[in-house]
């Protein structure tokens, strides 16, 4: 069956190579910001704590979007309104369950196809910030503990990337483009409360932890990624068995 699932997605890989060209390029930009608003967060947390810089956007390119690095999101159906009348992911399932292809298969496919997506922009995003952080960065962090800042954030992008293939086959167009509105309203409100709540930015207090901590929580990210991956792919078999195409 996994090889049959492979099959599957470098089909679909080999079918949207320009959205995933153009979505690591988009990536790489993001990083690129990321990389200016992590080292001041570091300055001001380790350094001479007196700098301000916008924590509400690093909140949001770590929380917000490091999800969507698991969804080829520069490809047409994310691009273009006419995804809500047009629903091509559903059209394509639609078409996928017609042929002898159990859903156990056709589950297991967008799953490893979301997995490799992550990888993909994870090694474009992280490896954009690591190559462009500036050296006084490691007077204020050190390397090892930037690899385990990573690592807790991969396992948060895990945990969540699993709901782009739920998203993509088990609702339709019109969720695909309503629902990133309604992540932001939400991320934003818990940017604001957490900072009252905390005194942190969320991405400030991940920092915090990794200085405290270390490879602890690290094991544990990477530990509920899994879990909630594996989760993510359950509850998208269920939906593919139940959903009616027609």
């Amino acid at each position: 069956m996994l090889n049959q699932a492979f099959w599957l997605v470098k089909k679909d890989l080999r079918y949207n190579w320009r959205g995933v060209v153009f979505t690591i390029i988009a990536v790489v930009f993001f990083g690129f910001f990321t990389t200016i608003f992590l080292e001041q967060a570091a300055r001001a947390l380790f350094g001479d704590g007196v700098m301000y810089y916008n924590h509400v956007v690093l909140d949001i390119f770590f929380v917000a979007i490091l999800p969507s690095l698991a969804a080829i999101f520069m490809s047409g159906p994310y691009l273009s309104f006419q995804t809500i009348k047009d629903d091509p992911f559903t059209k394509r399932m639609a078409f996928l369950r017609t042929l002898p292809i159990p859903v156990e298969l056709l589950a297991l496919s967008r799953t490893l196809l979301m997995l490799i997506t992550l990888f993909m922009m994870s090694l474009a995003f992280y490896g954009t910030i690591v190559t462009q952080l500036p050296d006084r960065f490691y007077s204020y962090v050190t390397l090892n503990e930037l690899f385990i800042f990573i690592l807790v954030w991969f396992g948060y992008s895990l945990a969540l990337g699993g709901m782009n293939p739920f998203i993509e086959y088990g609702t339709n167009g019109k969720i695909l483009h309503l629902l990133p509105f309604l992540w932001i309203a939400i991320m934003i409100g818990l940017f604001v409360g957490f900072r009252l709540v905390v005194g942190h930015s969320i991405v400030e207090f991940s920092l915090l932890l990794v200085k405290d901590y270390g490879w602890i929580i690290a094991i544990i990210s990477i530990a509920i990624g899994v879990v909630g991956c594996y989760l993510w792919h359950k509850l998208l078999t269920y939906r593919l068995g139940k959903r009616d195409y027609l």
